[in-house]
């Protein structure tokens, strides 16, 4: 297993388990997101730790080219989250583009169709 794989793992594993997993910064506390070999934000070093899962639509658009694994899915929308949490995460939307708006509240769903965990999707918040 090469390094890149291994930074990544315990996000990974986290979306096994219908967990979103985050990297914090050890000393202030600040999540990031891609998942990275250090902290953007100092050298104490980062931590994982579950995110809520909640967010806000920073902007839309509809997918029409997926993965194979997606291809069924089209057209899809997708979207940029800005996570309670402060980084953001462009996802796939389960719910039509006309039922989403910028600013909209989004809480994590899964993609109940991948056994292996999948990719979390994101729904408007109730």
């Amino acid at each position: 297993m090469n390094s890149r794989t291994d930074l990544g793992a315990p996000f990974w594993q986290g979306l096994k388990e219908r967990k979103l997993m985050l990297q914090f910064d050890r000393a202030s506390g600040r999540a990031q997101f891609y998942p990275r070999p250090q902290s953007l934000y100092g050298e104490a070093g980062v931590e994982w730790r579950p995110a809520s899962g909640r967010g806000v639509i920073l902007a839309l658009t509809l997918s029409h080219v997926s993965p194979p694994a997606l291809a069924g899915e089209l057209p899809y929308t997708l979207a940029l989250v800005r996570l309670d949490e402060g980084p953001r995460m462009l996802a796939r939307m389960a719910a039509p583009r006309p039922a989403l708006s910028i600013g909209q509240a989004v809480r994590v769903a899964w993609d109940r169709s991948e056994a292996e965990g999948g990719f979390p999707l994101f729904e408007p918040a109730t």
